[in-house]
């Protein structure tokens, strides 16, 4: 039946534990995208959720962002540079929040920043930095 072991929301059906909805299917899983590093770096949230750019030569200076993201969509971007640290404005796409959008990333660590989208200002807003 559909409660059963291989059912809807057994432990194999699709809610399962490990059916497409469940904690281990694709649904959970984070979609990471690598992305080439540039003073304008192209991310798309329709196909990452993770994105991550090494060996950062310049300053980023905006990005291109595309994508169609939905209400509390989540959007985590990594940034590791070449040993210098480099400076970093967000652009037209970012705000803060009661966390501060980074100015700079430091010299060889990798900064993580998160984020959800917010459709009444339809900017990525940021939720935490480390």
């Amino acid at each position: 039946g559909s409660t059963g072991a291989t059912g809807a929301v057994g432990a194999t059906g699709a809610a399962g534990a490990t059916g497409a909805q469940g904690p281990t299917g694709p649904e959970f899983a984070r979609r990471v995208g690598t992305i080439t590093q540039s003073a304008t770096p192209a991310i798309n949230t329709d196909n990452m959720d993770i994105a991550s750019i090494t060996g950062l030569a310049q300053a980023i200076t905006g990005f291109t962002m595309s994508g169609t993201p939905v209400a509390g969509q989540m959007l985590i971007i990594q940034i590791t540079d070449n040993a210098t640290g480099r400076a970093i404005t967000w652009g037209t796409s970012f705000e803060s929040s009661t966390i501060t959008l980074p100015s700079t990333t430091v010299a060889s660590a990798m900064l993580t920043t998160g984020f959800q989208w917010d459709v009444a200002t339809s900017k990525w807003r940021c939720m935490g930095v480390a």
